[in-house]
């Protein structure tokens, strides 16, 4: 089975991820699934709990998760997250990366993803003097 991105890609994505999250006091994270996932929703909600997002202070993780067999996206976001985005972030969000990843490539889906999670994060949670990174920044499997 081919990974669905290299290790210098994944080195680039742990980077965008340190570099978005440097903007604001959020976190977040990204998950691949390279499993067959009959429902990726109930899937990444559950690796949501699983990892701790809710775990953080202002309660404002996102989490990024593709399921390349599925051909599938889901962006969460904690109750602190979702309070502040407008209507229709989630899916436009998705839509844009599905672009990307036809257009480009799974690296820069990934990348579109994050960067529209940090100007959205970086505008309601702007970074804080002493901000601690509260969850870690690797890929997840």
């Amino acid at each position: 089975m081919t990974s669905f991105l290299t290790d210098e890609e994944e080195a680039t994505l742990v980077a965008e991820i340190r570099q978005q999250e440097q903007r604001t006091s959020a976190e977040i994270r990204v998950c691949i699934c390279e499993k067959l996932i009959f429902f990726p929703e109930r899937y990444a909600w559950r690796m949501f709990e699983k990892i701790g997002m809710r775990q953080t202070r202002q309660r404002n993780g996102a989490l990024i998760v593709i399921i390349p067999s599925r051909k599938k996206i889901v962006i969460l976001g904690d109750t602190g997250f979702d309070a502040v985005v407008p209507p229709g972030f989630w899916e436009e969000s998705v839509n844009a990366m599905v672009k990307q990843m036809h257009q480009l490539g799974p690296l820069e889906a990934l990348l579109e993803g994050l960067r529209r999670l940090g100007d959205t994060l970086a505008i309601h949670w702007p970074a804080e003097p002493g901000d601690r990174n509260e969850l870690p920044d690797e890929i997840l499997r």
